[in-house]
């Protein structure tokens, strides 16, 4: 349990005690009360009815003294009652102060549920009768009613903390909150001694604890973190520093005061170096280095931890910052119209980039990153508004653009010529192209309004108004030889076009559940791959078959994922495994036995001959695939279902990352995201 110090001092049984607040009548307490707070109001209530208010001077055994209207007054104790406040604005009428010493009476009587009744009338009289609510919550409390007996002193807080030593009763309250793990309402009951009685002895700790308990417990950083900030300032000589000063490093790198979170970090690390949070220390400072894009000093940081750890769970956590260093990501900083990024073609060595706010075109060989911009421009200033740009497809000689709004658009790379296909007559475009892909023969546009086929001499619109394609909104396309395969907007449907008898059809791949959706196409030698989720069983994966579709198999990759983006957003490509066959560690070839010779030839065996067996099929060509989500970037060698390699996809400053679009190209890994296009290196 943490904080046992505080929870030992927690009771373990109620004791029924009513304690008696009769007015003040004691010289002694008089004096205590005049030194501790300073100058006080005094109401001197006497037998007779009448009543003073006055401001205390002095007090004997019998005798006080109070001035009123400019006169010293020196009256006896016997036949007054005095009560105190130090906001005039406080002082009950006598109504409420009648029910209020009926009150003390019944108490005195040892008639608490009396007692209670009229102290809740005086309130009910006056409101802001801080006496009364004192007697209420002392009464809550010895009745185990704790959530109205804090409300009760922090009323008296409020209205008069200086004439109620409340600090005893709060810390009882939040120890017994602590004790059941009723942080909120622990912290209420110091956050009242903290306020109000700002110079008690019980604070520097006291600080600490509250700052502990909104930081860990209830997550409240912004409250929390001035408090620890507070406390290490004004109370560094204490055994709760080590802890405050690591967790205020660790909370402003998660608030993103990036450089004050490196720096405190390091100052805890220089004074702390033994100390059992140095490595998580050390983690964070790697963790905001590669934040702000220093990734020599992440890696610096987490090759130290990794080093010096025998804890695998730390180790493993410094090796996914390792893999963080693989990543650059580049953002408008380096040339890109915009962070959002949501379609990438390779050319060569040359990357095109679509953004909300155009297309881009950069030079990346060697890892240079050298923006070309003319080319661009001129496809950027073709339209009436700059281009939010779908898709992208690029050949030797050719580019396409696919656009939200705006239809398509073709530069001709051999001539220069660029020309418009606008979702408007003769042509009739679809506006809004998702996708687009193209062979030696055709391009082909999938849209929301049906599939575009481009052939040299004519353009072909695909819808169910005019033609036999069974769905209009069409996400992706994949193009072979044969046949082309469309991926709809719903998931329900994959359209087929046979390319030979130019016929369309549906398909639906048995091995995959109802209700499956179809992300992103891909081929890799002799098979067909696509990712997939199901957002009924919050699950998604990939799957690879033929060319044809057939001899298919569905691998499911994450299960439970609630967060919708993270469900939907999985790509997958792949190439052949040219890696060597490394055999198994004690597998030895077979040794010729006589037992295992041929035996001779008998008409049984013949007539076995005859019987030949069914060969199995062949296993699939082995591939390496890889697979990008939100949060974790995979590598799998097919060849083994237990070879699977991962990363964590790029850490960004702010906001959750959100993949758009995905290329493997000259043994790159491209990834473009909502925050920036991400590369590592595959080898």
């Amino acid at each position: 349990m943490l904080y046992q110090k505080f929870i030992k001092q927690t009771h373990t049984k109620k004791q029924k005690t009513y304690r008696l607040f009769a007015l003040i009548m004691f010289t002694g307490l008089l004096f205590y009360q005049h030194f501790a707070y300073g100058q006080q109001y005094v109401i001197v209530d006497s037998e007779n009815g009448d009543r003073l208010t006055g401001t205390w001077r002095s007090g004997t055994d019998t005798h006080f003294e109070i001035e009123y209207q400019g006169q010293v007054l020196r009256l006896p104790l016997t036949g007054h009652t005095l009560s105190f406040t130090s906001d005039l604005a406080n002082v009950p009428d006598r109504t409420a102060a009648k029910y209020y010493r009926n009150g003390i009476m019944l108490l005195e009587l040892k008639k608490p549920e009396g007692a209670m009744n009229r102290f809740e009338a005086a309130i009910e009289e006056f409101p802001r009768y801080p006496a009364a609510h004192y007697q209420l919550g002392l009464l809550h409390k010895a009745n185990g009613d704790n959530a109205n007996a804090l409300e009760r002193f922090r009323s008296v807080a409020i209205l008069d903390a200086a004439n109620f030593d409340l600090v005893p009763h709060l810390q009882e309250l939040g120890n017994a909150a602590l004790a059941d793990e009723a942080y909120a309402e622990a912290v209420d009951s110091y956050q009242l001694i903290l306020r109000y009685y700002p110079e008690h002895e019980s604070i520097p700790e006291l600080s600490y604890i509250t700052g502990f308990l909104l930081v860990e417990e209830l997550e409240d950083y912004d409250t929390g973190l001035p408090l620890l900030e507070s406390a290490i300032q004004q109370n560094p000589d204490t055994s709760f520093h080590e802890k405050a000063y690591f967790l205020i490093g660790k909370l402003r790198a998660q608030t993103d005061r990036l450089e004050d979170a490196l720096h405190t970090l390091q100052g805890f690390v220089m004074r702390y170096p033994e100390s059992e949070w140095a490595y998580e220390a050390g983690l964070t400072r790697a963790k905001v280095n590669l934040k702000l894009g220093r990734t020599a000093a992440a890696g610096n940081e987490a090759s130290r931890i990794y080093e010096m750890t025998v804890d695998e769970a730390i180790k493993e956590r410094a090796k996914q910052i390792l893999d963080q260093t693989r990543w650059k990501v580049y953002t408008v900083a380096d040339g890109l119209p915009d962070n959002h990024i949501q379609a990438i073609a390779s050319d060569g060595t040359r990357l095109w980039v679509g953004t909300p706010n155009g297309v881009m075109l950069f030079e990346t060989t060697f890892n240079n990153w050298i923006q070309r911009s003319d080319v661009p421009q001129q496809i950027n200033s073709s339209t009436a508004k700059v281009p939010d740009v779908q898709a992208i497809a690029v050949n030797s000689e050719e580019v396409w653009v696919g656009t939200r709004s705006q239809g398509a658009i073709h530069y001709n790379k051999l001539t220069g010529e660029i020309q418009m296909y606008p979702p408007s007559a003769p042509i009739d475009f679809p506006a809004w192209v998702k996708d687009i892909k193209m062979d030696d023969s055709e391009t082909w546009f999938a849209t929301d309004e049906g599939v575009v086929r481009k052939t040299v001499d004519a353009l072909f619109v695909y819808n169910t108004q005019q033609s036999f394609i069974p769905e209009d909104d069409i996400e992706t396309l994949l193009l072979m030889p044969t046949t082309v395969w469309g991926a709809s907007a719903k998931g329900d449907i994959v359209v087929t076009f046979d390319r030979k008898t130019e016929e369309w059809g549906s398909h639906r791949f048995t091995e995959i559940q109802e209700g499956t959706t179809i992300v992103d196409f891909d081929t890799a030698e002799d098979q067909i791959l696509f990712t997939w989720y199901n957002a009924t069983e919050k699950e998604n994966g990939y799957f690879r078959a033929d060319l044809d579709g057939l001899n298919g198999k569905s691998t499911t990759l994450h299960t439970g994922v609630e967060d919708e983006k993270n469900l939907k957003n999985i790509y997958i490509r792949g190439i052949l495994d040219n890696s060597p066959i490394v055999p198994a560690v004690n597998e030895t070839p077979p040794v010729e036995t006589p037992d295992s010779l041929t035996p001779e030839a008998s008409p049984e065996t013949e007539a076995l001959e005859l019987e030949e067996e069914v060969p199995p099929p062949p296993p699939p060509t082995p591939l390496v695939l890889w697979i990008a989500t939100n949060e974790t970037f995979y590598t799998h060698h097919t060849r083994s279902s237990d070879d699977w390699e991962y990363t964590t996809t790029p850490q960004i400053v702010s906001g959750k990352l959100t993949i758009h679009a995905f290329s493997v190209v000259n043994n790159r890994a491209w990834i473009a995201t909502n925050n920036g296009l991400a590369v590592m290196n595959l080898q």
